[in-house]
Parts: structure tokens; sequence; C-alpha cells
């Protein structure tokens, strides 16, 4: 609900400032769009946001809650849940968490609904394991490569938060286990050359390395990431990345190439940290890299979210996964790659079909053996707005292809076309909306503002923007731990001072010398 700092790498171009606190650049050339003022908290929250979730899960459940604002459960029929803000409203300074967890007496193993809309029938299907998977099958040894996020945006309770859920995932490795580490600011740096052992001695260091992080500079995020993914085949190891950041970054097109070049069989894993993470990064890179994402909003979070995590990652996974449809139904269906199956993380699948009949039989590979599970399609639970996440999975599918060659104007046209039948915001369309009552005189001027966001809650303001003066309502200068601006001045300063001194020297030597 609110946009962090983010880190814009590159050269400002020319003429190309804009209304955000960073020009365009070089490697981000649409940085002045996505870089808001931010208001100093001295000035108190602003931009209100009230919520209202009608929730239909299609099973019955156990739990709703959010970890992240206080909410009040109510009911609209026997299978509606409501879920509002307690307080009614909130400052747009931390994202909203709801989570919800099926009951376990009834948990099925799979959910299908679908909605009719014009001649086609959009559908979702959510697959989940076996209640009995990670409890049983033995334990596959890992190859864990841990990196986490340095940089002066995770500073304050987020590298707090960095740090305690990597302490605890090193109390989790066992010794057939091989692990590292990779700490990332302006620098990427390993903690060992390349993975060793889990045993005592080095898990001992590794905690030790960890207690001595801070959080100060840039967010060169591909540098870690280069020296995360090797791009090879691991063998009989399963090789898991798990990425800690806030993922404050602009240049999020350059760092999805890099993933895809070099993910070989590596599946990452991404982790946000802090109360306003860039989800849209960490979502589309955990999918990119077939690994899921994981959000640690609070400090209290951190044991239970990470251990469900490594307990998914410890789990025998289900490989392969693939879904046949009946024969004769025109079916058009996303992801198109479908992910590895977890214990405890469903798989969801939008789909849209020209007609509704048959059985759709879901099948992968489990522990060397053969998994299938069947699923009626005629008697789905009736759904709403289907139509609108097939189509954005559609439309996020259409960008990806553009990355991979496909012609820009060809793709413009597609994504056009299924953005308006379904009412989307998309690059390339809008939502408008227009008020008639006269709001300045006929003559003058149109003038454009930029909103200012709020800090995002648990953020060190001066840690990002610098010290300032309370009463400076708007960033106006370079931020420290978004860029790393601030730290290339410095550095050119100190070798300006060098040389000076150097030449001082060499010229002072040769005056003695023609003395002598």
């Amino acid at each position: 609900m609110t946009v962090g700092a983010r880190y814009i790498p590159g050269a400002p171009l020319a003429g190309r400032a804009g209304t955000g606190w960073s020009a365009d650049t070089t490697r981000v050339a649409d940085a002045s769009r996505i870089t808001p003022p931010v208001l100093h908290p001295s000035r108190g929250p602003i931009n209100p946001v009230s919520i209202r979730v009608e929730l239909d899960a299609g099973v019955p459940l156990a739990r709703i809650e959010s970890s992240t604002h206080r909410v009040k459960l109510g009911k609209d029929g026997p299978r509606k849940d409501v879920v509002e803000l307690d307080d009614g409203v909130t400052p747009a300074n931390r994202d909203f968490e709801l989570a919800w967890t099926p009951a376990v007496q009834a948990a099925p193993r799979a959910a299908w609904f679908a909605e009719k809309r014009g001649d086609k029938t959009y559908g979702l299907l959510m697959i989940l394991p076996p209640p009995e998977a990670g409890r049983e099958g033995k334990r596959i040894p890992r190859e864990s490569i841990y990196v986490i996020d340095t940089s002066g945006s995770m500073s304050g309770t987020s590298i707090a938060q960095a740090r305690d859920a990597l302490e605890f995932a090193i109390d989790g490795l066992s010794p057939e286990d091989r692990f590292n580490i990779i700490g990332f600011n302006s620098h990427a740096r390993p903690l060992f050359r390349e993975a060793r052992p889990a045993t005592r001695e080095n898990r001992a260091t590794a905690r030790g390395w960890v207690g001595g992080l801070s959080a100060q500079g840039g967010t060169e995020m591909a540098l870690a990431l280069d020296l995360a993914l090797n791009g090879s085949e691991s063998g009989e190891r399963v090789r898991q990345v798990v990425f800690l950041t806030d993922g404050q970054v602009g240049n999020e097109e350059e760092l999805f190439r890099l993933i895809r070049a070099k993910l070989g069989d590596s599946r990452l894993f991404t982790v946000g940290i802090g109360s306003a993470p860039n989800s849209y990064f960490m979502t589309k890179a955990a999918a990119i890299g077939r690994g899921t994402f994981t959000y640690i909003g609070k400090v209290e979070e951190v044991r239970e979210k990470m251990g469900a995590l490594f307990a998914k990652l410890e789990s025998p996974v289900l490989k392969g996964v693939r879904i046949e449809w009946p024969q004769g139904v025109s079916v058009e269906s996303w992801p198109a790659r479908i992910p590895d199956l977890y214990a405890g993380e469903p798989v969801v699948v939008t789909v849209a079909l020209d007609r509704v009949e048959g059985h759709a039989i879901v099948t992968g590979m489990r522990g060397g053996l053969p998994w299938v599970e069947t699923l009626a399609l005629g008697a789905p639970a009736q759904g709403s707005g289907l139509g609108a996440l097939w189509a954005r999975d559609k439309i996020g599918s259409l960008m990806d292809a553009i990355r991979e060659g496909a012609s820009p104007e060809e793709t413009r046209a597609k994504v056009v076309e299924v953005a308006l039948f379904h009412q989307l915001v998309t690059k390339y369309t809008s939502l408008v909306a227009v008020d008639h009552a006269p709001a300045r005189p006929a003559g003058a001027d149109l003038k454009t503002a930029a909103m200012p966001t709020n800090l995002p809650e648990g953020w060190n303001y001066e840690a990002v923007f610098g010290a300032q003066q309370a009463d400076v309502a708007i960033v106006g200068r370079l931020p420290q731990g978004a860029t790393d601006s601030e730290l290339k001045l410095l550095t050119g300063t100190i070798l300006l001072l060098l040389a000076v001194l150097l030449f001082w020297m060499t010229h002072a030597r040769r005056g003695r010398v023609a003395t002598a």
C-alpha cells in the first residue's frame, strides 16, 4: 500500500528529471516515474485506506487472520466470509496481508471455480498436496545459498528481521547439507569462496558473520544474483537459493533477464523483509526461478514464517506437474510452466475454456513415483472476477514474451485487446475518471503535482535519505540507502584528495633533487 524508495543504478539522463526524486538513468529509463516524493514521518501519516474483503475460499476454513493489521470478521451467507479493518481506516504505510487456512479435516486435494463471460468460461484450479505430504519420504540433501540485502533501505527493523531469519536458517541445516551466504549492498561478498558442508564449525562461523551485518550503501542486486546462480545442474542435491531483501530496486527487467540466463536447475525463493517490500519484483523473480515468495512484515513472524518455508523446502517435492485437460475442449491456462508442488503450498492455475465438461487430470513425480489427482470440471463453485485473474496472467505472459524477443508492436495490440475486454490497467491501458464539475477557470493552465507517499513503517528516514530538518516535508536530495550516489561522491572526493597529495609529494621530491 506504499512504495519504498528504490535503488536507482546508472548515470542520469540529461533533460529527464520528471517529478520523482531521481532522474531517469541509463539503467532505469523510468526512474523519475517510480520514485515519488516521501513525506517525513514527523509530518504525520497521510493517504488513509479502508479495506473490505469478501472471501469465498471454496472450502471450509480453520483460520482467517492478518499479521499486519487488526481485522474484524463477519459472514455474508453460508459460504462467504467478510473481513474489514477493525479501525475502519489505516494509513498507507505498510502492506496488508490476509491469510486463511483450510480446515484439516475437510481440506480437499483440489478446488475448482468457474464463471461464464461471453463465449468463454474462466476458471481457477487450486491444487493442494495430500495432507500427509512432508511427513514421509527420505530427506533430500540440499545446497542452500542464502543471499541477504544489507543496503541502506534495510536499516532499522528490516535488517534485524533479516539477521534473525538467516540465523534461524543456519540452525536448521543438517550435516549432509552444503551452504553459503552472500551479503550485498553496493558490493556483493560471499562468506565462503564456495558452498561448504554444514558442520558445527562452519555454522558457528556463519552465525558470527551474520551477527556483524549492518545496513548501508546501495542495492546492487545483480552482483549478488550473479554469484548465487551458477546456471548449472546440481546433480543429486536440490539447489535452493533463498533471497532475503526488501526488493527496493528500479532495474527489475535487467534482473529478470539475469535470473533466466543463470538459473540452471536451481530454485529461487524470495523472502520479502519489512513493511512494504517490492512485491512485484519479489513475486515475479520467484515465479521465474520456479520458487515461491514469502512475506515477513514483523520481527515476531520471522521464526514462524521461516520455519514454514524451510519445512516446505525440506519436504518431498512434486516435480514435473502437468494438467491434462479434456480432449476436444479449447483450453488456455496459466502459468504455462506449472511450478513444483510443496507441502503446505498450493499451486494455482487460471484457465479459459470454450466449454466446461469432463475431467482435469493432474500428474507429477513424487519421490520417484507417479502422483495423480483427478478433478471433475462439470460442477464448479461459482466465482466472480476469474476472467480478470486469467487476463492478468495472460497479459503477464505477453509482456514476458517481449523480453524474449517478441514484437513489441504485435504484443501491444494483443495486450490492449485483452485489457479492454476485461477492463484492466496495463502499461498500455488506463482507467480515467472524469469530473464534470469545473475546478479551474477555462483559460488557466493545467498543473501537475506529485502525490507524496508515507515512509514505510519501520524504515529509518535519515538512513535512506540523509539527515534533514523535521519540518522539511518532502525529500529533495539524493537518497543514501535507495541509491549509492552519495557513496560514489564520497569515494570520488577521497580519490581526488589522494591525487592532490600524490601530486604534491611528487613535486616536492623533484624540488629536493634539483636543490641537491
